[in-house]
């Protein structure tokens, strides 16, 4: 070896005074990161309306959640949800209903629905022009579809449904 080549070894060990060698080089990726937790939500029941009316009306949060999807459903699927690709299987129009005739009409409906095997409803309940103050129905409808278990996503209506003024409901597949 050189003179020079040793001297720049030397400088270069010098340089590394005080540090240490690693135990090894591997790094665990997923050793800090938190698991995602998913909501269960109790499989309901729809017989008692009248019950959790008042509970339900006084509850809706003020956030408006115009469409929601199950974090199980494909985002392929979300977009032929969102785009009215899919065959409507039945219909509830809850125009000038109050919202406690709503919610009954609503749950008549969706067992109904479920009964039939359905799989793309929709719900019109009005953009809330007629309304006092704001629109009443939809936030009501729409909390109430998000705390069911049988539905995996809802989303407003294309134009030629009814925008705004109605929703998609997906309902999950009833297996025989």
């Amino acid at each position: 070896m050189s003179d020079k080549s040793e001297q720049d070894e030397k400088g270069f060990m010098q340089s590394l005074d005080g540090i240490r060698p690693l135990k090894h080089d591997k790094i665990d990726v997923y050793q800090n990161t938190p698991r995602k937790k998913h909501k269960v939500r109790p499989h309901r029941d729809f017989t008692d309306p009248v019950s959790e009316l008042e509970a339900i009306t006084h509850n809706i949060p003020e956030t408006r959640q115009d469409s929601w999807f199950h974090h199980g459903v494909q985002k392929k699927l979300q977009r032929k949800i969102k785009a009215g690709q899919f065959t409507i299987d039945a219909m509830l129009d809850l125009h000038g209903h109050r919202q406690h005739e709503a919610i009954q009409e609503l749950e008549a409906f969706m067992q109904t629905a479920i009964n039939t095997r359905s799989r793309l409803v929709i719900i019109i309940h009005g953009k809330g022009f007629n309304s006092e103050s704001e629109a009443v129905l939809r936030p009501l409808v729409q909390h109430w579809l998000s705390e069911q278990s049988m539905v995996l996503a809802f989303c407003p209506a294309q134009p030629k449904d009814g925008g705004s003024g109605a929703s998609y409901v997906y309902l999950k597949s009833q297996k025989s």
